[in-house]
């Protein structure tokens, strides 16, 4: 069994960027905090790439529970790959080196989002992500993120890839996904880091000959 998990990232950093040792690099370089400028990564490394840190590691908060959750999975002997869903980069593999930036999705508008999904190809990346034969893809996503993954009104339907998909996002998206989705609406963030957890806390009590079954 091989499971994918793709899940939002919160606004929480270590170090944030607005690390006073990082901003003077950034400045000294003639560079405001990264945002939405991905045109100019090159130029942020090469003036605070020490400041730079594994996907995984940047974000903190209730995200923690989701990596944990990911690597218990693993130590049972579960394939599992995660990938990050990020404001500044798009999707993003675990290991990935990421600065700390200043910008959030929250309250943009649709146009805004899908500008963004093509700058970033995020759609081409599901796509190609999900070229790997996955038994079930688990998205856990904000509702300002769900354009970048999901966007059937534009012929993007991500449900249609998967043999199997679980979405734990707010209860007001349900409505974007069809009936053959296990859909698990949830407000708050850390309530769906939560459920992930209990998730993954039952699947490894069973062996995976069972839970194939």
């Amino acid at each position: 069994m091989r499971i994918l998990v793709i899940a939002s990232t919160p606004v929480f950093m270590y170090p944030s960027p607005k690390t006073p040792d990082y901003v003077k690099a950034l400045k000294r370089a003639g560079l405001q905090v990264p945002s939405s400028d991905m045109e100019n990564e090159t130029l942020y490394l090469d003036a605070a790439g020490g400041f730079a840190k594994r996907a995984k590691d940047l974000f903190h908060g209730s995200f923690h529970k989701i990596v944990k959750g990911v690597e218990d999975a693993r130590s049972q002997g579960i394939k599992m790959d995660l990938f990050l869903i990020t404001p500044r980069y798009g999707i993003v593999a675990e290991r990935d080196l990421l600065l700390p930036y200043a910008l959030r999705l929250t309250g943009k508008s649709k146009g805004f989002l899908r500008a963004m999904s093509d700058k970033l190809r995020t759609k081409e990346i599901i796509t190609d992500l999900l070229k790997v034969p996955y038994d079930i893809v688990i998205l856990i996503a904000n509702k300002s993120d769900l354009l970048l993954v999901h966007d059937p009104k534009k012929g993007f339907d991500i449900s249609k890839m998967c043999k199997k998909l679980m979405v734990l996002s707010a209860p007001s998206t349900s409505k974007d996904f069809g009936d053959k989705v296990e859909f698990v609406g949830i407000s708050r963030v850390r309530r769906r880091a939560e459920h992930f957890t209990k998730f993954i806390d039952k699947m490894t009590s069973r062996t995976l000959k069972d839970y194939s079954q």
